[in-house]
């Protein structure tokens, strides 16, 4: 399986917004499809699944359906829950601040296609094992644990501490990564709590719950945080616990 954090920044160190790709064919959250990747690589693109609906994981969607409107033969398939779908159509496509969701289409297909998913109810896309799982953030938020035949990868979106996510994890024999919400430094530990987010002091606590032998990849790092942030991991010096390259393809 391949995976990469796509950059949301000219420089590509900071990430700003979140997007995953997944084997150049599944997105992970569309905050940043319309602007790390190219016009080829959004091509590419044949599914888009949203964890949750806050604008830094959606806010690139109406650009890159948009940016593709010419070129697209076959629809994007879209995975989200009801109200997530709702919140997009609502907000993000309706005729004050975008084209209207009912009519994207251009002459030979609709653009974007929704597909509800259901927590805990594995899903296939493009080849992948995809099992939602309810995390712990301000509004309802979904982990994807991503399954081949070979590996796994759990992403766990926005969260704070949570327990059946680690469960799952801990079922899964051939999980070889977790990327996980880390957004603010040990100083800042309250403001975690209260954001239902990571600090460097509640990560250690929460990657107690995951069985060893696992890689845990610190993302979603705050822009004015974020040398901070590797500062302390640094201090931690846990081999398992990396911050994760924006822009890099992993193999796992």
């Amino acid at each position: 399986m391949r995976v990469r954090i796509v950059p949301s920044t000219r420089d590509g160190r900071h990430q700003l917004l979140t997007s995953y790709l997944v084997n150049d064919r599944v997105a992970i959250d569309a905050g940043a499809l319309a602007v790390g990747l190219t016009i080829e690589e959004q091509l590419r693109l044949r599914a888009i699944i949203i964890t949750h609906a806050h604008l830094d994981h959606t806010i690139s969607l109406p650009l890159f359906i948009t940016d593709l409107f010419d070129e697209l033969r076959e629809p994007i398939a879209l995975y989200a829950t009801s109200s997530d779908f709702a919140a997009i159509r609502e907000h993000l496509f309706n005729p004050r601040v975008w084209i209207p969701f009912e009519i994207l289409r251009n002459q030979y297909t609709e653009l974007l296609v929704h597909h509800p998913y259901h927590a805990h109810e594995p899903f296939s896309v493009e080849g992948l094992r995809i099992t939602p799982v309810p995390v712990t953030h301000t509004i309802l938020t979904h982990a994807m644990l991503v399954e081949d035949d070979e590996s796994a990868v759990l992403f766990t979106s926005d969260t704070s501490a949570t327990e059946k996510v680690w469960q799952i994890a801990n079922e899964c024999e051939k999980l070889k990564a977790v990327l996980i919400d880390l957004s603010f430094p040990s100083q800042l530990t309250e403001l975690a709590r209260v954001s239902h987010h990571h600090s460097t002091t509640t990560l250690v606590e929460e990657m107690k719950k995951l069985r060893p032998g696992v890689t845990v990849y610190a993302i979603h790092l705050k822009t004015p945080y974020r040398e901070r942030i590797i500062e302390e991991l640094d201090a931690l010096a846990d081999p398992r616990l990396v911050v994760a390259d924006i822009g890099r393809d992993y193999e796992f």
